[in-house]
């Protein structure tokens, strides 16, 4: 219900209905909170953890037939973390810029990973001022 007032609040909902297909699926540990080192690698800051990760690069063609591609990245909470290459997905595309398009559970993985580490990041605070009033 939520999703579709938010759709039709951003014009999803008269972008262009197209199937696409999974070209590359990647999965990798990716550090929650994590800062570039002086060499550029991805280091722990602070109480970090580590969450897998999918990037997928899609391709699709638009109603001039031109090919189009893109990439979305997924955390494991989402379902489209178990795409894989060859797959066919059901997106939208902007009528007007055919290379921007919308795929519903990469907002939702977004919003639920939001959460995820909103709530854990609260929870160890609050465990982390208890243990301070404590002493």
């Amino acid at each position: 219900m939520l999703l579709e007032i938010w759709e039709s609040l951003r014009g999803y909902d008269k972008w262009v209905r197209t199937d696409a297909t999974v070209k590359t699926s990647e999965l990798a540990q990716q550090w929650i909170a994590a800062s570039p080192s002086e060499k550029g690698e991805q280091k722990p800051r602070g109480a970090a953890i580590k969450e897998w990760r999918s990037t997928c690069t899609l391709a699709w063609a638009d109603g001039a037939n031109r090919e189009h591609t893109a990439q979305f990245e997924v955390s494991d909470n989402s379902p489209l973390f178990q795409l894989y290459e060859g797959m066919i997905v059901s997106i939208r595309y902007d009528p007007n810029n055919p290379a921007e398009f919308y795929l519903p559970g990469v907002m939702k993985s977004r919003v639920v990973s939001g959460v995820k580490w909103t709530a854990l990041f609260l929870f160890w605070t609050a465990v982390a001022l208890f243990i301070l009033y404590l002493h």
